[in-house]
């Protein structure tokens, strides 16, 4: 029993430095997003519907029944991600999805897609809450 009581304050001493630490941590891209950041941030939002339009032109020009989408480095009028974005996109031919993550930002600023053509923008969740919000619908 005292080993046990000894191991979960370990865990909470170990675990209560990250929270805090997660909570003290400046986001780029929140109230206080400079400039060049917000640049930054809506390039990889061109990006994500940049993305969206080739798929859809991919798909468009493939005859039915045959997988339309295409991996990222098929897609034709695609730019280069921005600055210290990095950019993963799956397909199996039927359906794809896409993330666009600023590996710049602590707080994980990210974009995302799929052939819904919804795109979202979040942060991954933490003690504070999940931060996310749908930016285009069809």
């Amino acid at each position: 029993m005292r080993t046990v009581l000894i191991a979960l304050a370990a865990l909470f001493l170990l675990i209560e430095p990250r929270a805090a630490s997660a909570q003290n941590r400046q986001c780029l891209h929140d109230q206080l997003e400079t400039q060049a950041n917000r640049g930054r941030r809506e390039k990889a939002l061109d990006l994500a519907e940049d993305i969206n339009r080739a798929q859809g032109l991919a798909r468009r020009f493939t005859r039915p029944g045959q997988g339309a989408y295409k991996p990222l480095d098929q897609l034709t009028n695609i730019p280069e991600a921005p600055e210290g974005f990095r950019v993963q996109l799956h397909t199996d031919g039927f359906t794809y999805s896409f993330s666009i993550k600023d590996t710049r930002d602590p707080c994980g600023y990210a974009v995302f897609s799929d052939q819904s053509l919804d795109i979202y923008e979040a942060v991954p969740s933490s003690r504070t809450g999940a931060r996310s919000k749908l930016l285009t619908q069809e």
